[in-house]
């Protein structure tokens, strides 16, 4: 159980140099800067075409589309209703948890737009969130019904989460901290919503 503990710590942390505007977001600053340097110097204007696609891959509508498929497809093969279950564990605590933090914290983006109260702030990053909630699930789920796919399942999942995050800095849409603070909300609903339920229904399946 260190895992979520450590990733519990971490979150608190960066939660409180937020909120009381920290040592550590001069970090923040200097990624900011250090990736707009790049973005300045970059000589190809596709990578920010493609910049802003992969950021897609943060909204609802796409990687919620994925996890609802998976999620049908698993549910039919294996004749089980934890799949269905779990994703919608999975669903829940992504909107409990992400909007009430931006709500709260209600922090400013890096292009210094204030935050009215009520309105949503920029921490945690929810584009983050949702893409490595929504196809983190689904890949769990999946390899559930399919445990051999996960050497390719499990590292593609992660790269791709991982790319919504930087892609999110390159087009200076969220904080490094942002990013840093969902991936953390991610690993803990992974660890604690996700793969525990399915942990015994995953020692119960045959290896195929």
């Amino acid at each position: 159980m260190w895992f979520p503990v450590v990733l519990f710590a971490i979150l608190g942390v960066l939660t409180e140099q937020v909120l009381t505007n920290g040592p550590l977001l001069a970090v923040d600053r200097w990624a900011r800067d250090t990736v707009q340097g790049w973005v300045a110097a970059d000589p190809w204007p596709w990578t920010d075409t493609l910049a802003e696609r992969w950021t897609d891959f943060g909204v609802a509508t796409y990687s919620g589309a994925v996890l609802t498929a998976v999620t049908v497809v698993v549910t039919v093969r294996l004749r089980s209703w934890r799949p269905l279950a779990t994703a919608l564990l999975a669903a829940l605590a992504l909107f409990g948890t992400v909007i009430p933090g931006k709500i709260l914290i209600g922090r400013p983006g890096p292009e210094g737009a204030p935050v009215a109260p009520g309105d949503w702030g920029w921490f945690p990053s929810g584009h983050t969130a949702t893409a490595s909630i929504c196809l983190g699930t689904a890949a769990l789920i999946l390899c559930t019904a399919w445990p051999r796919l996960r050497p390719l399942v499990y590292p593609a999942t992660a790269f791709v989460c991982a790319g919504v995050g930087f892609c999110l800095i390159w087009r200076n849409y969220h904080w490094l901290w942002d990013v840093v603070a969902s991936g953390c909300l991610t690993g803990i609903v992974l660890w604690l919503v996700v793969r525990w339920p399915l942990g015994r229904r995953d020692r119960d399946q045959p290896q195929r």
